[in-house]
């Protein structure tokens, strides 16, 4: 498991495909994270939910990587919250 601390500085959501067609983007799952972390700017791509919806332009957040059964699992948080 890999731990990293950055800092957001840009939020979008990305096509997304339903059988071919282009998903309106009020129908759409996704939503990308550009952060930076050191010198590295980093591009997550993750499911949203009630967690990742709540982290805004500017926050420091925890990205989170690991693999478990040899697929890549990657978690973005809000840095120094504790979700349970």
């Amino acid at each position: 498991m890999r731990k990293a601390k950055g800092k957001v500085i840009e939020i979008s959501i990305p096509e997304q495909y339903k059988n071919g067609n282009l998903l309106d983007v009020m129908d759409r799952t996704n939503i990308t994270f550009k952060v930076l972390v050191g010198e590295t700017i980093k591009e997550i791509t993750v499911e949203q939910d009630l967690e990742n919806a709540n982290i805004m332009k500017n926050d420091m957040v925890e990205i989170i990587e690991q693999t478990i059964s040899g697929k890549k699992f990657v978690d973005i948080k809000l840095y120094g919250e504790d979700y349970e």
